[in-house]
């Protein structure tokens, strides 16, 4: 994913998608990059955006709480 940033990291794939959904609502173009494995539960569920709209999506996701990760 050249050119893409990881702006969010859970190990709940809902979570990830509700961040990649209130990003497209800005206008931000964002993917969910899901390495989580079913049978054994486990990995991560990742969002990336452009790498041009990284900082602002970090702002965003900042300034939601419940959706802050660090």
């Amino acid at each position: 994913m050249e050119d893409w940033a990881k702006v969010y990291k859970s190990t709940n794939v809902i979570d990830a998608e509700m961040v990649k959904a209130m990003l497209l609502d800005q206008g931000i173009e964002a993917v969910v990059v899901n390495k989580i494995d079913r049978s054994l539960i486990f990995g991560e569920a990742y969002v990336y955006c452009p790498a041009a709209d990284e900082s602002l999506a970090k702002t965003y996701i900042n300034q939601n709480p419940e959706e802050s990760n660090d």
